[in-house]
């Protein structure tokens, strides 16, 4: 390697660089640091490399030390292209850039020198770009909209909320695994990046459960091993557990994953340890557990399509969001909040009328969030400069949607007699079997009708099981 300075002219640079470099314990210390680093010899020669920069390289510390620096920039990426030339010339630099491991990075080259001056190495540090501290995040729990039109950094305070974020927070500080339950868009992953946000700038994985196919599992979750047969892409492939160690993996919907899945989750968790694929190699990690889910696990566990040693290990500390209907105090922040945010830079500005603020804090929201979203949203669309009551428009619920639209049925004499001594009950029963089966059949599945129908599939289990065993009593009659 060719350098540009003349600071090792005259002597080495081994003899230059004090003792403690070369003590067993100065490697403790590189481990201690909440970034990767490590440290190299003025020739460009990786000395002596920490458990982070390895997770963030996606490289072996057997690959790295003793190897020059530029050797991987092939593998690396161009952000250790720069810093291999920093060094070469032995000046200072800070660089960003993406690795080919897909992690956004900042790193930083400091050149180590004797006390007079002479060059004996570097000491590069790296660690994720944007990665917030938790004492970055008030203290107080604000809910930040769901829609793009929110300006950034701003949030919606609920006291409720707040009582939450707290103790799922203490939770995880003691090391306990914590469920998020509650309707759709009451704000399950945003809560899950609060209480994650670790003050170290440990790392936050989010892993949406729905995206994982029983074929993907294995590659996504627990990576492929950079050389083996099964790795295309020569350089590997990074999971979300290795991602995740030190800090929080996030599995988001965790009622999507299937029981084949569930199982390596449960081996997963049961030790902290896994393989790559394409490796026999047991690697050891320390993560901790939020998970996440619109659907009543209890319910899936009794129907037997999740795992209840499954539920048992991530529902150390559940906690259930109350829906958007259960906090007036809420919704009035929110409209207010969504409100300066749709009038930023519109002409006229719009102004809501009490008829429509009273709609508004009438409306049960059964799409939470989103959904006092989608209503300002339209309502910013199609008024002039007053919001009025008859431009309260709600989203039609998906159940009702996906209804068949059927048409006026007049009843013949022999059904008119069949209603009047069914009771009401009975007719809502029937109603929602017909609805059910029709739902399978155009859907091909319980699981996708339950989809299809806004429904968790305990519920599509349990009302199909009612209506099997009332034809079987009916039968037995």
């Amino acid at each position: 390697m060719k350098f540009y300075a003349n600071d090792v002219a005259s002597l080495s640079h081994r003899r230059l660089r004090p003792a403690f470099i070369d003590d067993s314990q100065f490697g403790s210390f590189l481990e201690a640091l909440p970034d990767g680093a490590a440290v190299i010899e003025a020739d460009g020669r990786i000395k002596l490399v920490n458990g982070k920069l390895e997770l963030l390289l996606n490289l072996a510390r057997g690959d790295l030390v003793g190897s020059e620096l530029a050797k991987h920039a092939r593998t690396a990426g161009p952000v250790i292209q720069k810093l291999s030339t920093a060094l070469q010339q032995l000046k200072r630099i800070e660089v960003s850039g993406t690795l080919t491991s897909q992690r956004s990075v900042v790193a930083t080259l400091n050149i180590l020198r004797t006390a007079d001056g002479g060059a004996y190495g570097a000491l590069l540090t790296m660690r994720e770009a944007g990665r917030q501290s938790r004492n970055e995040v008030s203290e107080n729990f604000r809910f930040q909209a769901e829609t793009g039109s929110v300006t950034r950094g701003s949030f919606v305070r609920s006291p409720d909320i707040d009582a939450i974020v707290r103790k799922a927070e203490t939770a995880l500080d003691r090391g306990a695994n914590v469920l998020l339950t509650g309707e759709t868009g009451t704000g399950k992953s945003e809560i899950a990046r609060r209480i994650g946000t670790d003050k170290e700038g440990r790392p936050f994985v989010h892993v949406r459960c729905g995206l994982l196919s029983d074929g993907q599992f294995d590659a996504e979750m627990f990576g492929i091993e950079p050389g083996s047969t099964l790795d295309t892409s020569t350089r590997g492939k990074l999971g979300y557990v290795e991602a995740a160690d030190g800090g929080i993996l996030f599995l988001d919907q965790v009622s999507d994953l299937s029981i084949a899945a569930q199982s390596k989750l449960v081996a997963f968790l049961e030790t902290q340890t896994f393989s790559r694929l394409g490796s026999a190699q047991r690697r050891q990690v320390r993560i901790r557990i939020i998970a996440a889910t619109n659907e009543n696990l209890v319910d899936l566990v009794s129907a037997g399509i999740f795992r209840s040693d499954l539920y048992y290990r991530i529902a150390v500390m559940p906690f259930e969001l109350p829906p958007l209907r259960e906090q007036p105090n809420l919704i009035d922040a929110l409209i207010d909040h969504h409100l300066r945010s749709l009038n930023l830079g519109r002409k006229p500005q719009l102004r809501l009328s009490a008829e429509f603020l009273a709609r508004l804090r009438g409306h049960s929201y059964p799409g939470n969030v989103r959904e006092l979203a989608n209503i300002l949203e339209r309502v910013a669309a199609i008024a002039t400069d007053v919001a009025r009551a008859e431009h309260f428009i709600a989203p039609v619920p998906l159940v009702e949607a996906r209804l068949p639209a059927a048409g006026p049925v007049t009843p013949s004499t022999s059904q008119s007699a069949e209603i009047a001594t069914a009771s009401f009950k009975d007719l809502v029963q029937e109603f929602e079997a017909w609805v059910l089966e029709k739902s399978i059949t155009e859907n091909g599945s319980k699981r996708s009708a339950a989809k299809a129908l806004g429904i968790d599939i305990a519920t599509v289990i349990r009302k199909t099981r009612r209506k099997a065993m009332n034809v079987n009593t009916t039968k037995g009659e």
